[in-house]
């Protein structure tokens, strides 16, 4: 199978789907267990498809920490709304998996996903599987990892949670993982292809900021107010299709945060 162009996540998308999978999954409310849901929007560029916006969808027919129902009339509500203020349109929807703690394929599409993804045929599916068991406060960090891709096919003769019909494809992907709090995650991304779910190279120019901020010690709780601009001018030029033109401009704001 052909390797897709990457899907990037840009502006606050990383930073907004992750609030959402803490809002039904806080670290400090215990019985609060659900999973989130929301729709991306964005558009394709050259090299990569860019998601631009994330809106988080509270108004749902069902959530629970197994699983979760969109309302498509809600949905669907929201679609056409959002055309009003951008030409960019819905690309797909990204969902939790809020688990008790880490394990290897806790991002991996269930059964049920791969049936939903076919039935809401949007091009791109997010899965962010999350846990908050860490023994103490972390900062905020991400790390960019390079794994194995595979195809998930929905299989009829198994029940909705169970792993779906799963092969191994013969290039790699890449997904995001982090902590934050006591929280540890990780988010990965899926073209829906019509009959599978299939990984794609996921990146967010976001990461790329808080990591280079990190790796220079200037974390973002420590900067000025008036030094949001210099952040919002970094995070432009660390995006795919403008990160080798803007490595000077980027050096240049990163110097007076100093």
């Amino acid at each position: 199978m052909e390797q897709k162009k990457p899907f990037e996540l840009i502006q606050h998308v990383l930073s907004t789907i992750l609030l959402d999978a803490v809002q039904f999954f806080p670290q400090n409310k215990k019985k609060v267990h659900s999973e989130s849901h929301g729709l991306l929007f964005g558009m394709e560029k050259g090299t990569t498809t860019e998601c631009d916006y994330a809106f988080p969808v509270g108004s749902v027919m069902e959530r629970s920490n197994m699983m979760v129902m969109p309302d498509s009339q809600v949905d669907m509500a929201v679609k056409s709304a959002k055309e009003l203020f951008s030409t960019s349109h819905c690309i797909g929807t990204y969902h939790s998996h809020p688990y008790d703690e880490y394990f290897d394929e806790w991002a991996d599409p269930s059964n049920a996903d791969c049936y939903s993804a076919d039935y809401l045929n949007l091009p791109y599916f997010l899965i962010v599987a999350i846990a908050r068991n860490g023994k103490r406060n972390e900062s905020l960090k991400f790390s960019n990892i390079q794994t194995k891709a595979h195809e998930f096919i929905y299989d009829p003769k198994a029940e909705g949670h169970d792993a779906p019909t799963t092969n191994q494809l013969d290039y790699d992907t890449t997904c995001i993982n982090g902590a934050f709090q006591k929280y540890t995650f990780t988010i990965r991304a899926y073209r829906n292809t019509g009959k599978s779910l299939v990984d794609v190279r996921l990146f967010s120019s976001e990461e790329k900021l808080i990591t280079l901020l990190n790796e220079k010690k200037l974390p973002v709780s420590k900067l000025q107010d008036e030094e949001t601009y210099r952040l919002r001018k970094m995070e432009y030029n660390l995006r795919k299709e403008n990160e080798e033109r803007g490595k000077g401009n980027t050096e240049y704001h990163l110097e007076r945060l100093k």
